[in-house]
């Protein structure tokens, strides 16, 4: 039997706002904020990012330099950023395969509503993004209540409404206090039901060691816009 690897921390992105909950109306964000979207970007890239078919499609495309999965009950057609899944157990095969080989250790989940119900019981950090205003034709909700007992604000600021935002906003970065681990045998990726190249796996193989030595990421919240 191969050593166990423990395989990457799972985070969610989300904004939503305050207090109604909401994260979006028609399939798309009710709101303009430049500097949430530069932050999401900068949290994002270069990681494996799980979202619904619907986020997907709100979206309109791949999200660039990042593994874009798919969960979805429909066929779609995968790209080199692009992976359709059925479940989450498939969702997490290849998020990890991407995040050992290029040394990531943490995946993002970025939505939507229902994507994050299927992977609550495994995250350990949140990128909250609370938006001050009221969006009455809100139709999809994120209302996860993070209890200090079970959580707590490793970084927090507060964002007025400028010329690149227009609504004021906070951005509080969340740890989970006991954390969910999860582990795979080496072998898991040898002998799969799922399909990838030799090529894949020997590049898995070649990379556990420097990834089992990653330092934990850090993330810096970006400097508020003048009002």
């Amino acid at each position: 039997m191969s050593k166990p690897v423990k395989m990457p921390s799972i985070a969610y992105v989300v904004a939503r706002s305050h207090p109604q909950h909401v994260i979006g109306c028609e399939n798309k964000l009710p709101w303009r904020l430049r500097t949430d979207l530069r932050f999401f970007r900068s949290v994002t890239e270069g990681h494996a990012v799980v979202m619904g078919r619907r986020t997907f499609d709100s979206i309109g495309h791949p999200l660039r330099n990042r593994m874009n999965i798919v969960v979805s009950r429909q066929d779609g057609n995968d790209g080199n950023e692009l992976k359709w899944v059925k479940n989450r157990e498939a969702a997490l095969f290849f998020a990890d395969i991407y995040s050992i080989i290029n040394e990531r250790n943490q995946l993002m989940i970025i939505g939507g509503a229902e994507i994050y119900k299927v992977f609550a019981d495994l995250v350990n950090k949140v990128f909250l993004t609370q938006v001050f205003g009221h969006f009455d034709d809100g139709d999809a909700f994120f209302d996860e209540k993070f209890d200090g007992r079970k959580w707590k604000t490793l970084e927090e600021r507060d964002y007025p409404r400028s010329q690149d935002d227009d609504f004021p906003f906070r951005i509080s970065i969340l740890e989970r206090r006991l954390k969910s681990v999860r582990q795979r045998e080496l072998t898991d990726f040898l002998v799969s039901d799922f399909r990838i190249s030799d090529w894949l796996k020997q590049q898995v193989v070649e990379k556990v060691p420097s990834f089992e030595r990653l330092p934990e990421e850090q993330f810096e919240l970006p400097i508020p816009q003048r009002a």
